[in-house]
């Protein structure tokens, strides 16, 4: 698990405010926790890049410009569809006893065998939801491929998590490994590759 610092200030709510804000590269957003009113916050673009160019999963420690600091996680981030520039985050506060639903990036790890046979390696699902005391969240989640074949694939339910428990629903598919596509493939379109699920029979 990474912690990030981000340095961010309380602000005025507006739209006008956050407009100007905008214009000099300053973002706004939010901070929310239950039981505690929401905080109007706003960081400099420069600061919040470590936390939306990345492929990890991070604990964020905010420290506002008087001093207060909270234990949060990016829960969203809005983006500019012209320009894709932030324009507004939200922060969700955490407490250590208290667990979390949160998404996690997957990170494949190895070469499957059906490269070596010239099949294409689809990774099906970036991100799966858990649920675990903040400071168990991991970077990442880690999905083996090596023993992946022509024709199979690996499900969310294949997947074990030390500590916490896994939300995204199991039959959903999280890498396959398509047959390589010929030139009859190719004169006459895409096709959908067979999928079957790595050491278990279809029903």
């Amino acid at each position: 698990m990474n912690e990030i610092l981000l340095q961010a200030q309380r602000r005025q709510p507006g739209r006008s405010a956050a407009r100007a804000m905008r214009r000099q590269s300053v973002v706004p957003g939010i901070f929310y926790f239950h039981g505690e009113e929401p905080i109007a916050v706003a960081a400099h673009e420069l600061a919040l890049r470590p936390l939306i160019r990345t492929s990890e999963s991070h604990l964020v420690r905010m420290r506002l410009d008087d001093g207060v600091e909270k234990t949060c996680i990016l829960k969203d981030i809005s983006f500019d569809p012209i320009t894709d520039r932030p324009v507004h985050f939200d922060l969700q506060g955490v407490a250590a006893d208290e667990a979390i639903a949160v998404e996690v990036p997957v990170n494949l790890v190895g070469q499957a065998i059906g490269q070596r046979d010239g099949g294409i390696v689809e990774a099906l699902l970036h991100k799966i939801e858990i649920e675990c005391l903040p400071l168990d969240l991991p970077d990442h989640i880690n999905v083996d491929i090596s023993n992946l074949g022509i024709g199979e694939s690996i499900h969310v339910s294949d997947l074990t998590l030390e500590k916490g428990r896994i939300l995204t629903h199991g039959d959903v598919a999280v890498v396959a490994v398509a047959a390589p596509r010929t030139e009859s493939d190719a004169a006459s379109g895409p096709a959908e590759p067979e999928v079957i699920t790595k050491g278990k029979e279809k029903a």
